[in-house]
């Protein structure tokens, strides 16, 4: 199944979202199956569709219950963030507070996966509520230095591009033109042909000159964020 979920990324690129969301009813979430890659893989590619400016419709809703038997905030948090987006996308934010305090006594911890939860995972998701939100500055502010340690907590490198692609729109509508330049020129390096990266670019080049002054005068007198 999972092979089916590249077919729809490639579909993305081609700028297909409708072939894209056709793979998601059909193959990737027709069965309704609970396994968690399977759950990871929806959630991922309902993600890229939201963000490609396609309508899910309910498709949330139903994603989201499934997640209740996975999202526990201790074993694994790259499959966390997924059932995050799920709760995100469902408006289930009773069940994304829950998963945040779970993920926050999970921790305290001195393990190895407390570590990935308390570096990647947590601050991760609170960057993901934040474009979700609206809040596109703060997303960047804080997706951005996760970007480079992100592979600590799994992934492969396909399932990690959420990261960058979600970075990239949320520079994109914070005016951020400088950095949404440079996040669309990295992407179309690495993929030239991709209909979603040239979008990127294009997106980059129209942000207003004065929007993007104002982004960077008000990121100037904003007070730093105390580390997390």
């Amino acid at each position: 199944m999972h092979n089916w979920w590249h077919g729809a990324l490639c579909h993305l690129d081609l700028g297909q979202s409708g072939a894209a969301l056709a793979l998601y009813d059909g193959p990737i979430r027709g069965s309704h199956s609970r396994v968690a890659l399977d759950l990871v893989d929806a959630s991922a590619l309902l993600w890229r569709l939201h963000l490609a400016g396609c309508d899910v419709g309910d498709r949330w809703l139903e994603l989201s219950g499934c997640w209740d038997d996975h999202a526990d905030g201790r074993l694994y948090p790259f499959n966390d963030l997924h059932a995050a987006m799920a709760y995100l996308g469902a408006g289930q934010d009773a069940r994304l507070h829950e998963l945040l305090a779970d993920m926050e006594r999970g921790a305290a911890g001195a393990s190895e996966t407390a570590h990935w939860i308390r570096a990647v995972g947590l601050p991760l998701i609170r960057g993901f509520i934040a474009f979700w939100r609206a809040q596109y500055p703060l997303c960047v502010e804080t997706l951005h230095p996760l970007r480079y340690v992100a592979g600590r907590f799994g992934g492969s490198h396909a399932q990690r591009d959420i990261i960058d692609w979600t970075l990239t729109e949320a520079a994109l509508r914070a005016g951020r033109a400088d950095w949404a330049t440079a996040f669309a020129h990295e992407r179309a390096a690495l993929k030239p042909h991709s209909a979603v990266n040239r979008e990127f670019l294009r997106r980059a080049a129209a942000v207003p000159v004065a929007q993007a002054a104002a982004s960077l005068a008000q990121a100037a007198v904003s007070p730093s964020r105390p580390a997390r």
